[in-house]
């Protein structure tokens, strides 16, 4: 179960149901302990399992990021020597580098969101 999901099961339900065995949750959400109101024990693996992602994901927007500066370098070579077809092919892949960098900042912004 996600974190979001654990999350939102408590602010809703006031009780979470993991693996058959019941999790009893404040009422008020304020009152919840743990990291962003989480979900005690579940809440905490939860968090050190994303954690443990943290360095992955860092190394993936490494990654990306050097994908993406050698894109636009080619697309600007591309688009000096007036290759239409080419220079197309390599936007294309510019913006499909830039979404990918976007979501996985996104997701490391969850992470330190809701753990710490």
């Amino acid at each position: 179960m996600s974190i979001r999901k654990a999350l939102t099961a408590l602010v809703v339900g006031g009780a979470l149901v993991v693996g058959g065995s019941m999790l009893a949750a404040p009422a008020v959400a304020g009152a919840a302990s743990g990291p962003a109101g989480g979900a005690g024990a579940a809440g905490s693996r939860a968090c050190a399992a994303a954690e443990r992602r943290l360095p992955v994901l860092e190394a993936r927007v490494t990654k990306v990021q050097a994908q993406l500066t050698a894109a636009q370098n080619a697309l600007a070579r591309a688009q000096g020597a007036n290759k239409q077809a080419i220079v197309n092919r390599i936007d294309a892949r510019v913006k499909n580098l830039q979404l990918r960098l976007e979501h996985i900042n996104g997701a490391i912004g969850k992470i330190q969101q809701t753990c710490t």
